[in-house]
């Protein structure tokens, strides 16, 4: 049965028709210019951050649960891998890292060879541009194709607390082109580690003493192993020099989580004076989590754990249709380049690994089942790969070769606390299998998917490493963490 629900959008006419199965794609009305595109990449951001901490306490992103209160959040996002390049590489591309190529070590390029999804848009008419805080997604890495408009010359955004100029450049821009449709990509990297936001959020959940006499953070942090020496040893935790309490660290996450909501709100804000807001789809999505201590890492994010790939996602449609509504069914960030193009009424190719959401959107549709994938690693002898099948989470490790897996029941338990493959070896051995039926257990980094080593400086090197990713000489394949 065909479940169409028709959206007015205000000042323009604009029909959208989201469907539900078997009826026709959503996207613009005939003779009706398609909506404008914001995405909004929040780097290192935990689902578990976005709204209250607890019962009564104030949230520390109000500006997102205000978003959120004008489209529909979606409860279970799962990113495609732990850390920035192949995470977002797959939310420009709808594809699996191993099959976009761009996993690190020596293949740590996008290939021109994939189209994005600002590349997509841009063939649609879209004006396109991008503001981000990290070198990982410029062009040095190949995460630059189809902006149609690069950033002023001059123009650096990439390191510490830039989120003043990635906001107003991307209202800018929107301020430019607002005869026409747009799509700009607005990244803040203001929560990944060093955490360091500035006043007056600096304290804003803290207020003891970080120095305070005890034993050095950064010596727990190395004995609980969960930190590889490569990775210390690169200034990884020198911001961390002096501070004793492991309440600091944490409260200072937060803080910079807020941060990063105020500079949405601030953007938001300028959309709405430019009369841009009600019309516009809004996409916001990380690329990852953080660790904050689970399975012994601390402020990083090398494994796939729940704590680094559960991730918030919030879609505002055209006239804010489906506005409050709260899905529950799992997905994946592979579906956001699916479910744009199909609102905006571009084709959606027949390739990709994710799927269009549109169906869910205004509840049209029920998600079928499916497994959702992550991966971690460059070496072909050192990675992990997930696969959800929920409730169930299967983790495999390959170490040296040796491989190794856990099973984990995220219905009862949620933090992974308790490996239950021997409690249930069936389905552990069902979803290994399923696991290795994604990819070639031989060659489980796509060394056939199109791929190559980006040009690094030296500089560029030493900022990375600061970050805790560990870039090694082109000789070498390593991984990132």
């Amino acid at each position: 049965m065909i479940v169409s629900i028709l959206l007015l959008i205000a000042g323009v006419g604009v029909l959208l028709a989201l469907r539900g199965p078997g009826g026709h794609p959503p996207g613009p009305a005939a003779g009706s210019p398609p909506p404008s595109v914001l995405l909004i990449g929040i780097d290192t951001f935990r689902a578990d951050h976005l709204g209250p901490p607890g019962p009564g306490e104030p949230s520390r992103t109000p500006h997102l649960d205000e978003l959120a209160r004008d489209g529909i959040r979606f409860e279970q996002c799962l990113s495609t891998a732990p850390w920035t390049l192949p995470s977002f590489a797959s939310i420009f591309t709808g594809l699996r890292p191993y099959r976009h190529g761009a996993v690190g070590g020596e293949r740590d390029y996008l290939s021109e060879r994939h189209t994005t999804l600002a590349e997509h848009l841009a063939r649609a008419g879209y004006a396109t541009a991008g503001y981000v805080g990290i070198n990982y997604l410029t062009a040095q890495f190949g995460m630059d194709q189809g902006y149609v408009s690069p950033p002023p010359r001059g123009t650096d955004l990439t390191g510490l607390d830039q989120a003043g100029g990635v906001t107003r450049l991307s209202g800018e821009f929107f301020a430019e082109h607002r005869g026409a449709p747009s799509f700009v990509f607005t990244h803040y990297y203001d929560p990944h580690a060093p955490y360091a936001p500035p006043a007056p959020w600096h304290r804003k959940y803290y207020l003891g003493n970080e120095c305070r006499p005890g034993e050095p953070l950064t010596a727990r942090i190395l004995a609980a192993g969960g930190v590889r020496g490569e990775n210390a040893n690169r200034g990884m935790y020198d911001w961390l020099a002096g501070v004793t309490d492991p309440r600091f660290p944490p409260a200072q996450y937060a803080a910079e989580v807020n941060y990063a909501d105020d500079h949405v709100g601030r953007l938001i804000a300028r959309l709405k004076e430019l009369g841009l807001y009600e019309q516009m789809l809004i996409v916001v999505v990380a690329d990852h989590g953080e660790h904050l201590g689970e399975h012994g890492f601390f402020y990083t994010h090398y494994l796939p754990y729940q704590e680094t790939i559960h991730v918030p996602l919030l879609v505002k449609l055209p006239g804010n249709a489906g506005a409050g509504r709260v899905v529950a069914a799992p997905v994946s960030t592979l579906d956001l380049l699916p479910t744009v193009l199909e609102i905006t009424g571009i084709a959606v190719p027949d390739t990709l690994d994710g799927r269009s959401l549109a169906g869910l959107l205004l509840g049209n549709a029920k998600a079928p089942p499916r497994d959702l994938l992550a991966e971690q690693g460059s070496d072909p002898d050192d990675f992990c790969k997930t696969l959800v099948a929920w409730p169930w989470k299967l983790m495999l490790w390959r170490e040296g070769g040796v491989e190794r897996t856990a099973l984990f029941d995220l219905a009862t338990d949620p933090g992974e606390t308790r490996d239950a493959a021997a409690e249930h070896p069936e389905e552990a051995a069902r979803l290994t299998a399923r696991l290795r039926a994604t990819y070639d257990p031989s060659s489980p980094l796509g060394r056939g998917a199109p791929g190559r080593r980006a040009n690094v400086g030296k500089s560029d090197i030493r900022l990375l490493e600061s970050l805790g990713y560990v870039h090694k000489p082109p000789a070498s394949a390593g991984g990132e963490g």
